[in-house]
């Protein structure tokens, strides 16, 4: 079992559960600089009352946060040789991530970055199919989320794993119907291999939608994200296409993403997210953002 600590109180509930239910792990405590004295008397679980105390006692470390305040830390846990999970990256600048990349490979710890998506057996199923794609589209209808760059983000990621390639150029249209923010946006995504990819978001329709079409040399993948279901038209075979269906297997997505950080660690192979993914993609968001201010004065 691997020794492993989590940072941060908040939002650690569904990571301490995962945990206690996991015989991969063996969860040593927490360690949050927020609490006071009484919680930590309080606690259910061991508290740890510096995070020096808890790298001596853990292989592993879980942030818990996607929250770039915890920076130092992440940099401090990688330095003491720890295996780093991180639930996020999101709030994190691009200067940032380069310097972990730098501490990662000096150390030579691990450093997996949570995904919904990335790390899901489904979407690895999925991705096998797509051995050279010259179109993506990605279509999305979300009304619970207004935030349409993280949206972006995403699914940019999500491409940026099925094209196997650079972004090279970056074209935004954002549109709004019903307020004064964007409603809608639409990204062009041009691949430095020659591959294109699509991303329609919207914020108002009748039922969620996520849906991923990939057209390759030989075959067309149509994806139903949320039903877990790809149908394969292949050039060979065109009229009977090969669908291919995974029902969740029951586990969170805490657990699910804590299952792949351990395959990764048991098995010596690169995590399904890395930080060489991330940044990719964050420098590709910092040109969506750009465009968003030119085309729309949103910020």
């Amino acid at each position: 079992m691997l020794d492993i600590g989590i940072v941060g109180l908040k939002n650690a509930a569904p990571y301490i559960d995962a945990l206690k239910h996991s015989p991969s792990f063996n969860f040593k405590g927490i360690y949050d600089p927020s609490l006071l004295i009484e919680d930590i008397h309080t606690s259910e679980f061991n508290v740890f009352q510096s995070f020096g105390e808890l790298c001596s006692d853990c292989n592993a470390v879980i942030f818990s946060i996607d929250d770039n305040l915890y920076y130092p830390l992440v940099c401090e846990a990688i330095r003491h040789s720890l295996d780093v999970f991180l639930a996020g990256v999101h709030s994190y600048q691009t200067k940032e991530l380069n310097s972990l990349l730098m501490l990662r490979d000096e150390a030579q710890s691990v450093v997996y970055v949570g995904h919904k998506f990335i790390g899901d057996k489904f979407f690895a199923m999925l991705r096998q199919q797509c051995d050279h794609p010259l179109d993506i589209q990605c279509n999305i209808i979300q009304s619970s989320n207004n935030n349409l760059v993280s949206l972006a983000r995403t699914e940019l990621s999500l491409m940026l794993m099925l094209a196997r390639a650079s972004v090279h150029r970056v074209a935004v249209n954002v549109y709004s119907s019903f307020s004064s923010v964007p409603d809608s946006m639409r990204v062009r995504i041009d691949f430095d291999n020659g591959a294109v990819g699509n991303i329609s978001i919207n914020r108002y329709g009748l039922n969620p939608e996520h849906t991923i079409r990939v057209l390759n040399y030989n075959s067309i993948v149509n994806a139903d994200m949320i039903a877990r279901r790809f149908a394969v038209i292949k050039s060979d075979n065109p009229e009977t296409p090969i669908v291919k269906e995974m029902a969740s297997d029951g586990m969170i997505e805490a657990e699910t993403q804590l299952s792949a950080f351990y395959s990764s660690l048991m098995n010596s192979s690169e995590p399904y997210n890395t930080l060489e993914n991330e940044i990719r993609t964050q420098l590709a968001c910092e040109r969506i953002r750009e465009k968003m201010r030119i085309n729309f004065n949103v910020f």
